[in-house]
Parts: structure tokens; C-alpha cells; sequence
């Protein structure tokens, strides 16, 4: 089993990023394997290259990563495995530490969220998803994956989804009907990533952000690996390009990476999954140190 990310965990950059590892798969709806979703994250990191070219900076040079014990599911459901990560999160400052949290399903990122909402009641959660998540409940669980955003909505945060284009009529109208709070850019009518990233900015202020990044959000050609796959999700150079455009910017306190579902004999999915995350890490942390070219 691979137990650190990439590769780096005696290297000390001056921002520390805690990698904590959920393989929770309780409540997924189709396609199944996001238990398997955080060790393949793992492997695959230990062959991407941490230096990005085209921001001309090193994530070694500016992140420490500490990779903390694989979470134990629980079998007795999503809400009890929520109450066992909250036990985990009380060793640890909302203001102060940095989670990168591999799933595992969705449903994880809701423990994160409240984490963080409780020292930052401004915090905005910019939402990488194919799917809404805004159901009341699904196949009878308020915590299932497909009801993730729905949850965080009754946090009273204001949400930012990229590339959601599955929903049903509800969920529509939620969103529609909820412009202040919920702002969607939905891939058939995205503007460019320099656009988009003004347009984010101007909706959250300067306040902080969570990003809770499900993989189905990219498309499947570039993600195949997932259970609930969608046609005409985010290309990986749309997506980086957000991020470089986004900062300087609103503060990132924490992330997310969720339901991958690897696939035997292609690590397509888990390369693109890492190199998603660097990229995050490089486009935010290069502005803190004021590394921007």
C-alpha cells in the first residue's frame, strides 16, 4: 500500500498540507471502486513529475505533505463515518490546517466543510462536479453522495459549481431560485477560464474557499475512471487555466478529491486526478509566495 503523496513526505516547503485518505464508498448509486480511489491517488503520484513548466514552479519548493492513517469506513453508514472524521478533525485548527482529503464517494467532503464553516462563516465551496448533489435525500440517506451540496447549502455558504450538467427538475429550480447563493457555470455556455475566473471572484469577494473536486466533473474522456460518469464535463487544460486565472485571489483553506473509481489496467484516471490537485496546490501556494511570472 502507498502511504504518502508524491513521494515527498521528507521534503519541507514552508506550507503544510495534511493528505488524509477516506475510502468510503457507502452509498454509491452505479459504477462502484471509489474505495479504491485513494491509494490508486497515492500510487499514481509517485509518477508525476513536481514541477509544472508552465507556472515555472516546484510543489516541493512550496508544500511539506503529511499523510495521515487511512480512514476506517464504517459500515453502519455515512452519517456515523461523518461523526468519526469529526473525532479525527477535533485534533486539528480550522484556521490554521490545510486538508487535502482523498475519497472515497462525495459524502466526504461534508465533515471538511462543516470543519472549516466553523472558523470561516464566509467561506464560498467551489464545487467540480457533473451532478447538482442538491437532493434533499437519495435511495433514502440525507448524507449520500448525491446529496452533498444540499447539505452544504443548509450551511448557509454560498456555492460555486464548474461543470455540472446532470440534474433533475428540483434541482433546477433550487439553483435558479437561488442566485445570491448558488452561482453555476454550466459546460455548454462556459466562457473562457480568464472569464470564468473574474466572473467566480466577483460572486465569492475576498473571502475564503473549500474546493470539493469530484471527478466526474472533468470529462470522461480524460476521466473514465469513475462511477457515475457524464458527457461534456471540463477539460483538463480548461480547469487549469481557471486555477491560474483564479489567484491572486480569494484564500484556499482546504480541497478535496473525490470519486475515483480506478479502473483495472489504465491509470489514466488516478495521473489526471494527481495532476489536477498539483495544479491547484502550484496556482494558489506560487501566490502566496509571491512566485506569480
Amino acid at each position: 500500500m502507498y502511504t504518502a503523496f508524491l513521494d515527498l513526505e521528507e521534503i519541507q516547503g514552508p506550507h503544510l498540507v495534511h493528505v488524509w485518505p477516506v475510502p468510503y464508498q457507502g452509498t454509491v448509486s452505479f459504477g462502484s471502486g471509489t474505495k479504491n480511489g485513494p491509494e490508486a491517488l497515492l500510487r499514481a503520484s509517485y509518477q508525476i513529475e513536481t514541477f509544472d513548466p508552465q507556472l515555472n514552479a516546484d510543489i516541493s519548493d512550496l508544500c511539506s505533505f503529511k499523510t495521515l492513517p487511512f480512514q476506517r469506513p464504517s459500515a453502519a453508514g455515512p452519517d456515523r463515518l461523518h461523526l468519526d472524521m469529526d473525532e479525527v478533525l477535533k485534533g486539528y485548527d480550522p484556521a490554521e490546517d490545510f486538508f487535502l482529503t482523498l475519497g472515497g464517494e462525495h459524502s466526504i467532503a461534508l465533515p471538511l466543510i462543516r470543519f472549516y464553516a466553523a472558523a470561516h462563516p464566509d467561506l464560498t465551496v467551489i464545487q467540480i462536479d457533473a451532478h447538482a448533489d442538491l437532493r434533499p435525500e437519495y435511495q433514502g440517506s440525507p448524507f449520500s453522495h448525491g446529496c452533498i451540496m444540499s447539505r452544504v447549502s443548509e450551511l448557509g455558504l454560498k456555492t460555486v459549481s464548474l461543470g455540472t450538467r446532470s440534474m433533475d427538475r428540483e434541482q433546477f429550480e433550487i439553483i435558479n431560485n437561488n442566485p445570491e447563493q448558488i452561482l453555476i457555470l454550466h459546460p455548454w455556455d462556459l466562457p473562457g477560464p480568464a472569464a470564468a475566473a473574474r466572473e467566480v471572484r466577483s460572486f465569492i469577494g475576498s473571502g475564503p474557499v473549500y474546493i470539493t473536486f469530484d471527478a466526474d466533473g472533468l470529462d470522461p474522456s480524460i476521466m473514465p475512471g469513475t462511477g457515475t460518469p457524464e458527457p461534456g464535463g471540463l477539460s483538463y487544460n480548461w480547469i487549469s487555466e481557471f486555477w491560474r486565472n483564479l489567484w491572486p485571489g480569494p484564500g484556499l483553506v482546504g480541497m478535496d478529491f473525490c470519486e475515483l473509481a480506478p479502473q483495472a489496467g489504465n491509470v489514466v484516471s488516478e495521473s489526471v486526478g494527481v495532476k489536477c490537485i498539483i495544479k491547484i496546490l502550484l496556482s494558489y501556494f506560487r501566490t502566496v509566495n509571491n512566485l506569480t511570472a
